[in-house]
């Protein structure tokens, strides 16, 4: 099967629509199947290369938009033949393109809804507001949608008006490399962790991914560390609000506990999982679809705690492998920040919780059920 994939990003970009992409394609490409990839020039120069057996395509990006890069599709998108387009959002510009090139070339094409807009500005929000209006245009042109829980599909003001096309398939995580026998004594070494309770938080530090809640857990952090003074906070994640964040740290009193390492590599990242003794994400909307950090933190043995929103709440089992939270209570996340770092007893309980829930929903599982879809849209 020629399947092309169209995206943002790809690796060496860090995040978690391109840990999805590149995994799926990463598998199928194992599997034997004819895999291509579009996506954004950035962080690398625009042309063709490989990736394993992946082909990616790096089109030229002239420019950015609230986020969204602003491609220019080659001639090869348009006069090659595929039996499936698998387009991902949010990216407005790149799906609209992705299903009107399907549309026109009558090519079978999937969409993977990772999460609704997030209205991160008085602007964006106009914005998003702009896209929901004209989103029905382009979508009722993939033959599916999927939704990477049933939660989020039920929920998202955009997937109920698709409900008839929607599926759900969850993320994946790579049991290979990330899982309980990766060691973080490196990691701790590097950052003179070795006596603390480390605290995990791996997201971008961008505008568009303040709903990933940082500046509560630095509040709540602020808090627990009163209590708890061998605390530390590892930020893992870069981007244009890491000065924001640093200051906002020193404003807090504690500068000196948290560690902003910036960009991580995916060869490196399964040690920073292994190297703390909980991972937090405390999205602070439903813009949270699913948050494939959490897989890879409880993959690794690594209990977490969420907030009760969006994805999360199909992924965070409260009190088994994980907890859940309120979003934006600090004073709430501080108490279960003390609660786990305060009660090894309660982590190890946890443990074989996390790693079981996370194993379910490996790879090797997932590709089975999209390559289904595949073959039903495709005929």
């Amino acid at each position: 099967m020629r399947v092309c994939f169209v995206n943002n990003f790809y690796t060496p970009h860090v995040g978690g629509v391109e840990r999805y992409v590149s995994s799926i394609a990463e598998k199928l490409s194992e599997l034997g199947h004819d895999v291509t990839v579009y996506c954004a020039s950035k962080p690398l120069h625009h042309g063709e290369n490989y990736d394993g057996k992946v082909r990616v395509v790096r089109m030229k990006t002239p420019m950015m938009f609230y986020g969204t890069p602003i491609t220019m599709f080659p001639d090869s998108f348009f006069g090659e033949d595929y039996d499936i387009i698998h387009a991902n959002f949010p990216s407005p510009y790149l799906a609209a393109a992705s299903s009107f090139v399907a549309k026109l070339k009558k090519t079978p094409s999937v969409l993977t809804w990772h999460n609704d807009l997030p209205a991160v500005t008085s602007a964006a929000a106009l914005l998003v507001g702009l896209h929901d209006l004209a989103a029905p245009i382009y979508l009722s042109n993939f033959r599916k949608i999927v939704a990477t829980t049933k939660v989020y599909a039920e929920r998202s003001r955009t997937l109920r008006k698709f409900a008839d096309r929607v599926v759900v398939i969850p993320n994946g995580v790579d049991t290979s490399k990330f899982n309980p026998s990766v060691k973080g004594d490196r990691i701790r070494e590097k950052y003179r962790l070795q006596e603390k309770s480390v605290v995990l938080f791996v997201g971008a530090l961008t505008p568009w991914h303040k709903y990933k809640g940082l500046d509560y857990l630095l509040g709540a952090f602020a808090i627990a560390r009163k209590k708890i003074s061998s605390l530390a906070l590892l930020v893992v994640g870069a981007g244009s609000l890491l000065p924001y964040y640093k200051k906002l740290a020193r404003e807090l009193g504690v500068g000196d506990a948290v560690v902003f390492t910036g960009m991580v590599s995916d060869e490196e990242l399964p040690e920073y999982y292994a190297a703390c003794d909980f991972l937090v994400l405390p999205s602070i909307d439903s813009s949270e679809g699913f948050g494939i950090v959490l897989l890879e933190a409880m993959v690794c043995g690594k209990p977490v705690i969420g907030s009760a929103v969006g994805g999360v709440l199909e992924v965070v089992e409260d009190g088994k492998n994980g907890l859940l939270i309120s979003p934006k209570k600090e004073d709430e996340l501080a108490e279960k920040i003390l609660l786990l770092a305060g009660d090894e007893a309660l982590r190890a309980r946890m443990q074989p919780e996390a790693v079981h829930s996370a194993e379910l929903r490996s790879w090797d599982e997932i590709i089975g059920k999209l390559l289904r879809i595949y073959i039903e849209v495709a005929g």
